[in-house]
Order: structure tokens, then C-alpha cells, then sequence
């Protein structure tokens, strides 16, 4: 019998995930320093799966702890590899802009980590989906803004790309603060249980 991880692994939406980070792997060297229109559309595409292997695995009932977890990693991968690439295009926003990202995820990634070791599951919002939408479309804009295909509506395309970046920095602050909530509601509860336990 095969192991179950293998087991899921296999499955069509895994498979999806599993394939927008390889894309992504290829897109953002393409983009930088092979041709920006590829890297974008292979952005594109990535982006797409993202939508796909969340309704396949509805579809096919193939809702699995594995596709969880590689479609958190996945969106990871894609939103910092979508913000490191503007950020380092020529004439582009600061690199800044990532480490503000960054220091987001840490943040999020260490309580959800220590609320699950106490049993308190902080569950994901609407609004963090908002935030990788906004940067993965903001990412697609600037990218065939700058392409210097489409010199008609080259301008406004950068105006979208940066609206979608720095918009979607903004959505993660806000879902952010919502998490953090939810840490400080579940903080009284494990300092209180840590108090029960001690008496």
C-alpha cells in the first residue's frame, strides 16, 4: 500500500501546486534576465493554478492536509517571488517593499505556529487570499508594462502593477492585524490554562 503521503501527492490539485512552484522557479529568472513577456506569462499561468487546484479538489473530493500545505507554500513562493521581481527591475519600487512583506509572514507564520502547539487554530481570512491576488496581478501588470510590447498602454499598466503591489501589502497588514487578534484572544486562553494546570 502506498504511503499516504505519496498517495496525495499524486492527486490532480496537489499535482496543480506542485506545478505552480516549478513555474514560478522558471518565470522569475526568465523575467530578470530572459524575456520579461515569457516570465510574466508564465506568471500568469501559475497564477491561474492557483485558482484550479483549490476548486479540482472540491470537485473531485480530493481535499487533502498535503494540498493545504502546499498551497500555503505555493502562495508564499509566488507573492515573494512576484515582489522580488519588481523590486529588482530597473526603475522599480525598493527592495524595501519585500523586507515590509516579509516581516508580515514571519510575524503570521510564528503565532499561527505557536497557537497550533496550544491547540488554537488561527484560521486563514478572506483577506489574505485578497492579498495574493493583488500581488500576483500587480506582478502580471508591471511585468508587461515594462516588456515594452504594449508601449500604448504602457503607463497604465504600471500604474495597475503598482496598485496591485502596493495594494496587496496593504491587504496583508490589515489580515495581519486580524490574526494578530485572534493571537491575543488565544493568548489569554493559554496563559489562563497554563494557570489552571498550575494550581
Amino acid at each position: 500500500m502506498a504511503h499516504p503521503l505519496l498517495r496525495d501527492l499524486r492527486g490532480i490539485p496537489n499535482l496543480f501546486s506542485l506545478s505552480r512552484i516549478v513555474m514560478v522557479a522558471v518565470a522569475v529568472p526568465m523575467y530578470l534576465y530572459g524575456d520579461q513577456l515569457v516570465g510574466v506569462v508564465l506568471g500568469i499561468i501559475a497564477g491561474v493554478t492557483d485558482y484550479l487546484d483549490g476548486y479540482i479538489a472540491r470537485k473531485l473530493n480530493q481535499v487533502t492536509y498535503l494540498g493545504a500545505v502546499l498551497d500555503l507554500f505555493s502562495d508564499l513562493v509566488f507573492e515573494t517571488a512576484a515582489i522580488l521581481a519588481i523590486a529588482l527591475t530597473p526603475g522599480g519600487p525598493p527592495i524595501l517593499v519585500l523586507f515590509v512583506y516579509l516581516l508580515r509572514e514571519f510575524w503570521v507564520t510564528t503565532i499561527r505556529r505557536f497557537m497550533a502547539a496550544h491547540k488554537i487554530d488561527i484560521h486563514s481570512n478572506i483577506w489574505g487570499k485578497l492579498k495574493s491576488n493583488f500581488l500576483g496581478w500587480g506582478f502580471m501588470f508591471y511585468g508587461a508594462g515594462i516588456s515594452g510590447k504594449l508601449p500604448a498602454i504602457e503607463d497604465a499598466l504600471l500604474v495597475i502593477g503598482y496598485i496591485g503591489l502596493y495594494g496587496g501589502l496593504c491587504w496583508s497588514y490589515f489580515s495581519g492585524y486580524l490574526y494578530t487578534r485572534q493571537f491575543v484572544d488565544g493568548y489569554a486562553r493559554v496563559v489562563g490554562e497554563g494557570a489552571e494546570a498550575g494550581r
